[in-house]
């Protein structure tokens, strides 16, 4: 028997993650933790309290990274960082009053260009579905 081509394994992995991912979460569903949880237990067959724990270590492990200072990196995905804000000038919303915004830390996100053409791509393809069944109404 002749091995597949490492590309096309790839592309098989991801077809097969796609369908299983799409069974797992429902339209409009937002993707949580255990979703992530759930993936890895049908994908690799471990406990489903391994599952759990792994994606919580990943997480805590990602969180304690940004706390540090540091960037958390995502291949394909995108860069988690923290970002000094100064101190700057501002407006109570409720009273309309001059007030200050004290300097304080956040969290930035960065896209890959990858994220970033797929998301474009995918939004392009729903306008293109929803036009279609609009035209066949």
């Amino acid at each position: 028997m002749d091995e597949l081509p490492k590309q096309t394994l790839r592309e098989q992995s991801k077809q097969e993650l796609t369908l299983l991912l799409r069974s797992i979460l429902h339209e409009g569903d937002t993707l949580t933790k255990g979703h992530l949880a759930n993936l890895l237990f049908e994908l690799y067959g471990f406990p489903k309290k391994f599952c759990r724990e792994i994606v919580e270590m990943f997480f805590e492990e990602g969180l304690e990274a940004l706390a540090r200072g540091d960037e958390l990196k995502l291949s394909n995905f995108g860069v988690f960082s923290i970002k000094s804000k100064s101190e700057r000038p501002g407006r109570n919303p409720k009273s309309g009053e001059p007030a200050v915004i004290k300097a304080r830390k956040v969290v930035t996100f960065h896209p890959s260009g990858q994220l970033r053409d797929e998301v474009v791509e995918g939004l392009k393809e729903k306008a293109a579905e929803m036009q279609r069944m609009a035209e066949n109404s």
